[in-house]
């Protein structure tokens, strides 16, 4: 599968029933059998819910995961029991957009920590995650795979923090300047087929 698969996957976790999760809240997912095997992904912020997930950037201190983002923490950890479930033993591949793709690069360092790292992390348009360096090394073995469309200024906060792996720039900035516009996950779809 292609990082747009990938992307198309992460929009589709935007309109469908979650099968993880209560649809109205920032802790939810859809599970799909794949050509590149089990994905779950989580979708961005699009109720109230997740804008208190967004701006809830307290740094909590997780065992083994060093400092992570309050609110994105909070929302995996609502769910993490039920993905566990869903994934078994099974190799999983975890993708999401924006606030989705924070939960998918917590979900994995969650899932590295108890020994059963995931097969990839796919993440567009990122929030950074951590004001340390932690996440990073526990996916240092980890195909993370993180995308920044144009200018899009969600990737760059919040301010000093850490990214879980390098950014890879896609796509033409609608500004100059940092915006929402090219946060947008259909410009990332587009950006990805250029």
């Amino acid at each position: 599968m292609t990082p747009r698969d990938f992307a198309l996957l992460a929009q589709e976790a935007y309109t469908a029933r979650p099968d993880i999760g209560i649809a109205d809240s920032a802790s939810r997912a859809i599970v799909r059998r794949t050509a590149a095997g089990l994905v779950v992904a989580f979708p961005g912020t699009d109720n109230l819910d997740c804008w208190g997930a967004d701006f809830d950037i307290m740094p909590v201190a997780v065992a083994g995961m060093g400092d992570v983002h309050r609110g994105f923490w909070q929302a995996w950890d609502a769910i993490a029991i039920s993905v566990l479930v869903a994934i078994g033993s099974q190799p999983v591949t975890l993708v999401g957009h924006s606030l989705g793709a924070a939960i998918a690069i917590l979900g994995g360092a969650a899932l590295a920590v108890a020994g059963k790292p995931p097969v990839g992390v796919y993440g567009f348009e990122p929030p950074r995650v951590s004001p340390d360096l932690t996440i990073r090394t526990l996916l240092a073995k980890v195909p993370v795979k993180l995308y920044k469309n144009g200018n899009d200024l969600v990737p760059d906060v919040p301010l000093g923090w850490n990214h879980a792996a390098l950014l890879t720039h896609i796509g033409r900035p609608i500004l100059s300047i940092p915006n929402l516009e090219d946060h947008k996950l259909t410009r990332v779809i587009a950006a990805l087929k250029e």
